[in-house]
């Protein structure tokens, strides 16, 4: 345009000036003025062009630049929700697992208390049985103490009719004595005749054979009373080794009592090594669980940074786009004004690992017992 301009000017110099020397240079100056400003205004239309491609350049740079990092970050806070998701599933199900453990233990437990053959309630119903067999046992050798205590007793009678025998052969004897006596004051008195003599010999006679038969009865006593002191000590030996009897089936049966006592005793002991066991696996893998939960506070901070480094891009444009209008020409995008801002706000490793390209293992995440929240 400038050139045909400058052409048009000279064509009018040389109509009008007839075409003189001065009019041909005048022309002539035209003609090269035109093509100067052309030559100017493609040069600025270029350099305009380059302005423009490089600041879309700069654009697509900068979305290049940022928008990884910020996909980078969103993706690990997904990851490391399905990890932390997936962990406290598999864990919460491990409680499950160890709960139905224990549960389960508890129910055979329970069972075994019940089971009519060998529970609790069975050994005590067995018990209960065994040792009222011993109770009557018992009791049987208190009969036979109380047989041999009334044989004994029995004696007694015995001994008062053996002091009764006595004292009839003492009388006799005194008698005996009266009656020899007078025997002899008669005979002394008689002389030769001796008829006193006679009946007193007679009675003498009578005495003594009554003695004699005293003395039998006596001897028969005595043998009545000799046997039932064996009949006695017979007794008394049957109702020892009774008593002896009786004492090893006391001994074996309490044993055996002892011994399913025992063995409840252990099984509930057992019972409760295992519950209590359980309980500790269960209240560590609850901790991890808690422990994994602080994912969410994680998550909403890297979520929360990476949010307000976004809801920084409009301002960052809008500064930039001042500072184009300020100074008159097109400058290009710089990502590193909101990362660096971004960074600032990092406070655990694997964002600086993320920020730096270098990445971050979330399957080989060391997790930490103990809950310490942030």
């Amino acid at each position: 345009m400038p050139t045909v301009l400058g052409a048009s000017g000279a064509i009018a110099v040389a109509i009008t000036g007839a075409m003189t020397t001065l009019a041909i240079a005048l022309m002539a100056l035209l003609v090269i003025a035109g093509i100067s400003i052309s030559l100017a205004a493609l040069a600025r239309e270029r350099t305009g062009r380059h302005d423009i491609n490089a600041y879309l350049d700069s654009q697509q740079q900068f979305g290049a630049t940022i928008v990884p990092v910020w996909s980078a970050h969103i993706e690990s806070s997904r990851a490391q929700m399905d990890n932390a998701v997936d962990d406290l599933s598999q864990r919460f199900s491990g409680i499950v697992d160890k709960l139905d453990e224990a549960v389960h233990a508890s129910s055979l437990a329970t069972e075994s208390i019940g089971d009519s053959d060998n529970g609790l309630v069975a050994v005590f119903a067995r018990s209960q049985q065994q040792l009222g067999t011993v109770v009557a046992s018992q009791k049987a050798a208190m009969h036979s103490m109380t047989g041999m205590l009334a044989q004994v007793q029995a004696l007694d009678r015995f001994v008062a009719e053996l002091q009764e025998m006595a004292t009839d052969v003492a009388r006799i004897a005194a008698q005996s004595n009266l009656l020899a006596l007078n025997a002899a004051i008669e005979a002394a008195r008689a002389g030769e005749t001796g008829r006193g003599f006679t009946v007193v010999a007679r009675e003498f006679r009578l005495l003594s054979r009554q003695s004699g038969e005293t003395g039998q009865h006596i001897a028969s006593k005595v043998n009545i009373i000799s046997a039932a002191i064996t009949a006695a000590v017979r007794s008394v030996g049957a109702s020892v080794q009774q008593e002896e009897i009786t004492l090893r089936s006391a001994e074996a049966t309490i044993d055996t009592v002892l011994t399913d006592f025992r063995t409840i005793t252990d099984a509930l002991v057992q019972s409760s090594a295992l519950m209590q066991e359980e309980s500790i696996g269960i209240k560590a893998e609850v901790g991890a669980a808690l422990v994994q939960l602080q994912f969410q506070d994680r998550v909403s901070q890297i979520m929360n940074h990476v949010k307000g480094n976004i809801e920084q891009l409009p301002v960052y444009l809008d500064t930039h786009r001042q500072h184009i209008a300020s100074a008159g020409s097109l400058q290009a995008l710089d990502a590193r004004v909101l990362l660096d801002e971004l960074k600032e706000t990092y406070v655990m490793a694997d964002q600086h690992a993320i920020h730096s390209g270098t990445g971050v293992d979330h399957n080989n995440r060391s997790t930490d017992t103990d809950i310490t929240f942030f």
